[in-house]
């Protein structure tokens, strides 16, 4: 009996539930010399082999979880029945758990269609509004470009002005309009962390600890990979390990939504050609602008861009 129970479980492990559950009450029949079985969770029948007649309306409330046609009458017969209703049991409670995650497989997959054809949509809506709003917007450069060569004849000093103005306030609005339809990044939800972790003190070295000075009151989220981020923090702290005092300054830029870092160091401080080139490629990559003075002090001062979503508070 044993031996068979182990069949079973193996064959459940192998072929999913259900197929342990038919297995089991085929051993049943095989065993017991019956022509039908049936596997019952409270009076709901789960699955039967063989002949199993239509229970009665009068049959128990709670009926045995394994039950034979005809009933077993020897006791090796009955001991059978015994150990493979002990059994079921966890079969089926296994059943149910194989069920309910297969439903939930599929709420998954169903919800991740319907994201996906979200995701196509608003892609197909944003390159329509993107058309919509650049197209006016290029008719005007275009007309005003035109206007201050000359094309349409001598302009006058403040006919000159306006025409400028509105070049460069249409050369804005184009700049926002990309910013703003542009595929959403993943951003970084508080950059203060990573600054922390990479200007860390460092055990064994006698000077002080860099001075951070961080906004305190909320997050700062910024736009670009993390990994980005970790990296030109890295890049900043190397670049100033050789100093004795070190200052990192984080607050609002002038220009929102927009951050702006100034770390100073000195004296013994020194960023290399490699390290520079390193921060600028990295600030290039997240959207930002980046500025080096070595005389008096090494000042390394970089505009970031932040988290449109979240709105940097007004510079003070």
């Amino acid at each position: 009996m044993e031996t068979t129970l182990t069949a079973v479980a193996e064959q459940a492990l192998r072929g999913g539930t259900r197929a342990g559950l038919e297995a089991l009450l085929k051993a049943s029949l095989r065993l017991t010399g019956a022509t039908g079985a049936a596997l019952y969770e409270g009076r709901v029948c789960v699955m039967k082999v063989g002949n199993v007649p239509a229970r009665r309306a009068d049959a128990a409330k709670r009926p045995s979880v394994l039950e034979l046609w005809p009933a077993p009458l020897t006791t090796s017969q009955r001991s059978v029945v015994a150990r493979f209703s002990a059994f079921a049991p966890a079969l089926l409670a296994a059943h149910a758990r194989e069920v309910a995650q297969g439903a939930r497989q599929a709420r998954l997959l169903e919800a991740k269609q319907r994201l996906e054809r979200t995701v196509a949509a608003q892609d197909k809506r944003r390159s329509r509004a993107a058309h919509d709003l650049r197209t006016p917007l290029m008719v005007i450069k275009g007309y005003v470009d035109m206007m201050i060569k000359g094309t349409g004849g001598p302009l006058g000093a403040q006919a000159q002005r306006y025409l400028e103005r509105i070049a460069k306030v249409a050369a804005d609005q184009k700049d926002l309009i990309d910013r703003r339809l542009a595929p959403s990044v993943p951003g970084l939800d508080d950059l203060r962390p990573v600054l922390e972790r990479a200007f860390a003190p460092v055990k064994g070295r006698g000077r002080a600890a860099p001075t951070l000075t961080l906004p305190g009151e909320r997050t700062v989220p910024v736009r670009g990979a993390r990994a980005d981020w970790e990296l030109l923090a890295r890049t900043l702290a190397k670049g100033t390990t050789g100093a004795v005092a070190v200052d990192v300054h984080l607050g609002p830029a002038l220009e929102a939504p927009h951050w702006l870092l100034r770390v100073q160091a000195c004296p013994g401080a020194a960023l290399t050609a490699r390290s520079e080139a390193v921060l600028r490629q990295l600030v290039g990559r997240l959207g930002g602008t980046l500025s080096v003075a070595v005389e008096p002090r090494l000042d390394i001062t970089l505009v970031l861009p932040g988290d449109d979503a979240f709105p940097v508070p007004a510079h003070r």
